[in-house]
């Protein structure tokens, strides 16, 4: 064999290498182009799928008893309230926003039974003189013929 046909061998050697080399590149762009927007679309999907699975775990709070209230839909409000109540009873400021939605439905002895609640959990002036003003209204609305 000749020097020329030598560097002829090589020549290809290296051609082959190169086309593999291409052929590597190639395909790795077009599996890179079609996966990028796949694996968006996935995650896409999966936090749709997540944000909905978590509000429709959600449970009530006292803001949505606020929020019902100012709304008007005290009915909804005096529900979840006292739906949070029995789970927490020992929480003042669950008597004092339960005893809220019921003054806000009109049912003055409910709200008063609330309050009184409220004053023996936290016994302070401020609670005192929400007391006092309730047992005002219902003596006011006694009175009245």
């Amino acid at each position: 064999m000749s020097d020329n046909e030598l560097i002829l061998g090589e020549l290809k050697k290296i051609s082959a290498w190169a086309d593999m080399q291409r052929k590597l590149m190639k395909y790795s762009f077009i599996f890179l182009g079609a996966s990028i927007p796949i694996l968006i679309i996935c995650s896409v999907l999966a936090e749709r799928q997540v944000a909905t699975s978590i509000t429709s775990v959600q449970r009530p709070d006292w803001y949505e008893v606020d929020q019902n209230i100012r709304l008007g839909d005290f009915d909804k409000a005096i529900k979840l309230g006292e739906e949070l109540t029995l789970k927490t009873p020992q929480y003042p400021e669950a008597h004092r926003r339960l005893a809220g939605a019921y003054l806000a439905a009109g049912k003055i002895e409910k709200a008063q039974k609330e309050y009184v609640e409220l004053f023996r959990l936290f016994p302070s002036e401020e609670n005192e003189k929400l007391l006092a003003a309730i047992d005002k209204r219902i003596k006011a609305e006694a009175a009245k013929p």
